[in-house]
């Protein structure tokens, strides 16, 4: 047996940290012994009951570890790797998301802590096909980061297509936006300002600073569009990054762009509907990239950038706990201390 946190009923607070079996591997797969994963705002809301997943269920999905064994068919791994994985189980292979790349896409996908068994565990099964080596100058915490990286690329540098000397708004400095922000700078962009609230004050926007945002403006204090035009000179920004998922951001980012610039898209909304300045992007003709989840070459991407420093990664990581230490960290997170959590099992 190993201990892992449980999910065992969809309402608030039903986490329980317990013994269950030791996954096993067939042919095509392999164990990894988790060292760290991510506490994703979405897990966030699994506790709190906000989000459905199958039940019971261990969660969590944004991991690292090494690999301890190995299936008679593997070939592409080997024992003591340093890895993380991408999460496309269950993909059909024959439909057009997957066909055209995109298996994040396909309907039959099945990612780990939403409809299979997650990594907070001490172990967990995964195909081979879906691992990436890491350098060993890359921690495990690190690590852990590559899955909302590996988000980020596939909407800003895959999709979105930054370009250079790009200007450059995010709104929302969380993890997302800050992984943003750094990408934006090392794609070329000529200035990045950052537009966050009084929650991200203490530790978020004076993070954004150390990371290289030109600029920081607190929506709740300045005037926002008012200043980001002042910036850019009455033009607008190229692009704008939602990273938020709150309406008044949005509509400011769309009130922001220049004509014909670009908005991605990133930041998932509690609402299931929001009253969203529509005729403004029409009239600017903006283009509005919408992004869920990571195409698969984005995990190259993003550890590449790891492998070689380009990303710093290690300073988002304010808290670090034991993963039977789960209630402390949510509890955190509850009063908005957090900027990204890891838990070591």
């Amino acid at each position: 047996m190993v201990k892992a946190l449980v999910r065992k009923r969809l309402e608030a607070e039903q986490f329980f940290y317990e013994d269950v079996p030791k996954p096993e591997i067939d042919d095509n797969e392999v164990l990894i012994r988790v060292k760290a994963v991510g506490v994703c705002g979405t897990d966030y809301h699994m506790w709190t009951g906000g989000v459905i997943t199958e039940v019971p269920l261990i969660v969590g999905h944004e991991f690292c570890g090494v690999v301890e064994e190995i299936g008679d068919k593997v070939t592409s791994v080997k024992l003591g790797y340093k890895v993380v994985s991408r999460l496309n189980m269950g993909v059909c292979g024959i439909c057009r998301s997957c066909l055209t790349g995109n298996p994040h896409m396909c309907v039959h996908r099945q990612c780990p802590g939403f409809k299979i068994q997650g990594a907070y565990a001490e172990y967990i099964a995964v195909d081979s096909k879906q691992l990436i080596k890491l350098d060993n100058s890359v921690s495990y915490e690190e690590g852990a980061l590559v899955e909302p990286m590996a988000i980020v690329a596939t909407a800003l540098l895959e999709r979105t297509k930054i370009e250079p000397e790009d200007v450059v708004v995010i709104f929302g400095p969380g993890p997302i936006g800050l992984i943003a922000m750094q990408m934006a700078k090392v794609y070329g962009a000529s200035k990045v300002i950052m537009v966050g609230t009084n929650v991200d004050e203490a530790l978020r926007m004076p993070l954004a600073k150390k990371l290289g945002s030109d600029f920081v403006i607190n929506a709740q204090k300045q005037n926002a569009e008012k200043e980001i035009m002042k910036l850019t000179c009455g033009e607008g920004a190229d692009l704008v990054v939602e990273a938020s998922g709150s309406e008044p951001a949005i509509n400011s980012g769309l009130k922001v762009l220049r004509r014909q610039g670009k908005m991605c898209v990133i930041g998932l909304p509690t609402k299931s509907k929001n009253s969203i300045c529509w005729r403004t992007a029409v009239e600017k003709s903006l283009n509005v990239v919408f992004n869920y989840s990571s195409a698969p070459w984005s995990w190259n991407i993003v550890t590449s950038m790891l492998n070689r420093g380009a990303i710093d990664a290690k300073s988002l990581i304010s808290h670090s706990y034991s993963l039977s230490n789960y209630k402390e960290m949510f509890e955190e997170v509850k009063k908005g201390n957090v900027v990204k959590g890891v838990f070591l099992p």
